[in-house]
């Protein structure tokens, strides 16, 4: 799987429901073409095309540092920087 950039993770991590409602644990979201007037922090920014027509979130049991667990959505697959 291809992103743009953590400005592009965070906008797709926006339409993510609460994990807490979500009856499948896996949720698959569709990549849209991206655009740099999405992103007017970064205008200069160069994008790459991607294949890739989806990306995947899984809902896994986070435990903060006060012990606390509770459900989390996480990025599933390999991801490179």
């Amino acid at each position: 799987m291809k992103l743009f950039s953590l400005s592009h993770l965070n906008e797709l991590a926006k339409e993510l429901p609460d994990p807490k409602t979500v009856k499948h644990p896996v949720l698959r979201l569709p990549l849209r073409d991206w655009s740099a007037v999405r992103d007017a922090d970064h205008p200069d920014r160069e994008f790459e095309t991607h294949d890739d027509e989806y990306i995947e979130f899984e809902i896994v049991r986070w435990r903060d540092s006060k012990g606390v667990s509770y459900p989390r959505w996480v990025l599933r697959g390999l991801v490179a920087m």
